[in-house]
C-alpha cells in the first residue's frame, strides 16, 4: 500500500513537471533556449556650435534594451539630427560671410595691374608749374641785364625763330667760361631736384652707390634735357625771345651753339650728384655734433644751393629737407 502510494505521487509529480515545461515553452515569443538580445545604448551627436536640450547623456555602461525602447531610442536620434540640420540652416541663413567660402578672383580682374596711389606717383602738375616758374626767373634776367636780348624782341617771331634754330652750330658760343661751365650745370641741377622733389620714389634718396639712387638721377637728367633743349631752341627759348644765333656777337660768330645743349644736362648731373654727396658725409655729420640751428641752415644752404634753389621754386624754406628735421 505504501509502495502504491509511492509511485503514485511520482507519477503525479512528473505529470506536473511536463506539464508547467510545455506551458512555459509555448507562452513566450522566444524559445526556452533563447535569451533576449542586448544593445549598447548609441552615444548622441556633438555640436560644437549648438547645446541641444535634445541630448542625451553619454551611457557607459551596456544594457539590454527591448526593441520598444530601441524604437523609441532610433526616433530620438532622428529629431536630434533634424534639430542640428535646421538650426546650421538657419545660422548659414543669418551668417552668410562666415559660412561661403571666398570666391576666386576672375581671370579679368586678375589681369587688372594694380593701381599706383596718387601719393605715390610722380607730380607733374606742380613739376611743370615749378619748371615754368624758373623758366619766367631766368627770362626775366636776361631781359633785365641784356641790351641785346631786348632789342631782338622785334621783327617777325616765327622767322627769326626758325632761323636762329637753324643757324645753331659749333661748340663754342663766345660766353665765358664762368657761365659755360659753372652757371648752366647749376642750371641743370636745379631741373634735376625739381624733378626729384616731385617724384615721392626719388625724394628721400640719398647719395651711394644703389641702384635707385642712380635711377632717379637718370630720370631727372632726361628731364633737365628736355628743359635745357627748350630753354636754347624752344617756343619760349634764346632762339624765340631775344634770337640769339640769329646775328653774330662780338666774341662769337655762332652765339647759339651745343655747349650749353650737353653741359647743362651732363654737368648739371654730376653737379646734383655732388650735392647730394656734401648733404650725406659732410651736413648730416656736421649736424649730428652741432646744435646751433642758425649755423646748421646755413650749412646746408651754401653747399646745397641749387637744392636750395628748387626749394623756394616749390614755396620751402631753402634749408629744407624731406624725411629730416633742421
Amino acid at each position: 500500500m505504501f509502495y502504491r502510494s509511492l509511485g503514485f505521487l511520482f507519477f503525479i509529480a512528473l505529470t506536473l513537471c511536463v506539464f508547467t515545461m510545455n506551458s512555459f515553452a509555448g507562452s513566450g515569443n522566444l524559445p526556452v533556449t533563447q535569451v533576449p538580445p542586448v544593445y549598447s545604448k548609441p552615444e548622441p551627436l556633438t555640436n560644437s556650435t549648438f547645446h541641444s536640450d535634445l541630448q542625451l547623456p553619454r551611457s557607459t555602461a551596456i544594457i539590454p534594451v527591448a526593441p520598444d525602447a530601441l524604437h523609441r531610442e532610433q526616433l530620438v536620434q532622428r529629431l536630434s539630427h533634424r534639430l542640428y540640420r535646421d538650426r546650421m540652416m538657419m545660422s548659414a541663413s543669418q551668417n552668410p560671410q562666415t559660412t561661403t567660402a571666398p570666391t576666386a578672383p576672375s581671370d579679368a580682374t586678375a589681369a587688372q595691374p594694380a593701381q599706383v596711389p596718387d601719393s605715390e606717383r610722380f607730380q607733374w602738375k606742380s613739376a611743370l608749374s615749378q619748371a615754368m616758374t624758373f623758366l619766367w626767373i631766368e627770362h626775366a634776367f636776361r631781359f633785365a641785364t641784356e641790351a641785346g636780348t631786348r632789342a631782338e624782341l622785334k621783327g617777325p617771331f616765327f622767322k627769326d625763330w626758325f632761323t636762329s634754330i637753324r643757324r645753331t652750330r659749333g661748340w663754342r658760343d663766345g660766353d665765358p667760361m664762368l657761365v659755360n661751365y659753372i652757371g648752366h650745370p647749376m642750371q641743370g641741377s636745379v631741373t634735376n631736384y625739381i624733378f626729384v622733389h616731385n617724384d615721392p620714389q626719388s625724394r628721400t634718396l640719398e647719395a651711394g652707390f644703389s641702384k635707385a639712387y642712380f635711377k632717379s638721377r637718370m630720370k631727372a637728367m632726361l628731364f633737365s634735357t628736355v628743359y635745357s633743349t627748350q630753354f636754347e631752341l624752344g617756343p619760349l627759348s634764346e632762339a624765340s625771345l631775344g634770337n640769339v644765333g640769329l646775328m653774330p656777337s662780338r666774341t662769337s660768330k655762332h652765339p647759339s651753339a651745343f655747349v650749353d645743349l650737353v653741359v647743362t644736362p651732363t654737368l648739371g648731373t654730376v653737379w646734383t650728384v655732388g650735392e647730394d654727396a656734401l648733404d650725406r658725409w659732410v651736413v648730416k655729420r656736421m649736424e649730428e655734433h652741432v646744435e646751433n640751428r642758425v649755423v646748421r641752415l646755413l650749412v646746408r644752404g651754401f653747399l646745397n644751393p641749387s637744392r636750395s634753389f628748387a626749394n623756394v621754386l616749390r614755396g620751402r624754406y631753402p634749408w629744407h629737407r624731406d624725411g629730416r628735421r633742421l
